[in-house]
């Protein structure tokens, strides 16, 4: 299924943001503090509780559940902001699912998180447009010899979740925001126990989503695309550091996005522009594709296509 192109409308102040996290958004103040001491110009609503994942019942409450009750944090913060549009959604979710006890159901959490995603975008926003959603990794947890039994294996888990919610990002236009290496190289600074961050994490995770909200920059675009060998198409990475992926435009709507470098195809497409997409959304000029001179590029057909394991289609 393809898309039509995205053009992102944004605020640049007094934007309705509602924080939806778990126990590291209320534990010394979660993150959402520093975040809204930051963002002063913006109103900054924290939903967060202890125990809440994506998509499970932890400990058996469904009321732990974002799947189940996303509705309800949407509503509480349209009636915190006196029923003005939520402009930006902020969830920080998937460390309680990535428990021990969830080990089996691994797979299911980036499933969920889209389901999750799908609902956002359907909700009523007091008759505007759907909020805008960025997505932030769980920070990693510690080695399963500091851990408690409930975490063994935690950090592998959530180590797992980064890359697929990168691609969730892309497939789903929200804002992506990876803290899991920030967090990583200061753990024992940043941490309380195994998992839960002190003032200084949450410092941490506050700056790099405003890093990500208030980017505003277009990113360089990817360079030398290139159809190649029989039924493919490449490209040189983009030079800027903060970029996630890549578009693969054709006739004006999006058919796919990649985080690699490449999509290989059963039949050669006419037309094909490739443009770098960075962690907010922000997007490049289309690079149009050129014949390899190095190949046999003679034959042009417009046809359907399957993508390389790096793809991910819209």
């Amino acid at each position: 299924m393809s898309e039509e192109l995205i053009n992102l409308e944004r605020k640049t102040s007094g934007r309705i943001i509602l924080a939806i996290g778990d126990s590291n958004g209320v534990i010394n103040g979660g993150w959402p503090t520093p975040l809204a001491d930051i963002l002063k110009e913006d109103s900054v609503f924290n939903n967060s509780e202890g125990g809440r994942t994506i998509g499970f019942d932890n400990c058996g409450k469904p009321s732990w559940n974002a799947l189940r009750n996303i509705e309800t944090y949407l509503k509480w913060g349209l009636n915190q902001s006196h029923q003005k549009p939520i402009d930006e959604v902020i969830i920080l979710l998937g460390t309680n699912d990535s428990k021990a006890c969830f080990d089996k159901k691994k797979n299911k959490v980036a499933p969920n998180l889209v389901r999750l995603i799908k609902k956002i975008q359907n909700f009523n926003n007091s008759g505007n447009a759907p909020p805008h959603i960025t997505i932030v990794t769980p920070p990693p947890y510690a080695l399963d010899s500091l851990s408690s039994k409930k975490a063994i294996g935690g950090d592998d888990r959530v180590h797992l979740l980064v890359p697929q919610f990168r691609d969730v990002a892309l497939q789903y236009h929200c804002a992506f925001v990876n803290i899991y290496p920030l967090i990583k190289s200061k753990f024992h600074d940043v941490v309380m126990d195994h998992v839960h961050l002190n003032r200084k994490g949450h410092a941490i995770v506050a700056n790099a989503i405003v890093n990500v909200l208030n980017d505003w920059d277009v990113p360089e675009p990817p360079s030398n695309v290139l159809y190649h060998h029989e039924n493919g198409i490449s490209w040189n990475p983009s030079e800027s550091s903060d970029v996630i992926g890549y578009e693969i435009i054709c006739r004006d709507k999006i058919i796919a996005a990649v985080s690699g470098t490449q999509v290989n195809l059963p039949y050669r497409m006419i037309g094909l522009t490739v443009r770098a997409r960075d962690g907010y959304g922000n997007v490049s000029i289309s690079v149009k594709a050129s014949p390899n001179k190095e190949n046999d590029a003679t034959e042009t057909v417009l046809a359907k296509f399957y993508l390389s394991r790096s793809a991910v289609l819209i």
